[in-house]
């Protein structure tokens, strides 16, 4: 029973790294597609002004 318990250890650890890794990619890319249409709009406002 205690060899079946140490197995499963190493297995959760792996799973929660790539879960957490998974999260950060996925928050990285939604940042980078919001930011996107906030500089386009910075710009605009900037052309707007400067004119």
């Amino acid at each position: 029973m205690e060899k079946h318990e140490n197995l499963r250890l190493p297995l959760k650890q792996e799973s929660v790294k790539v879960h957490t890794e998974g999260h950060f990619s996925a928050g990285l890319l939604w940042g980078i597609l919001i930011s996107i249409p906030l500089w386009i709009s910075l710009i605009g406002w900037f052309m707007t002004f400067s004119r």
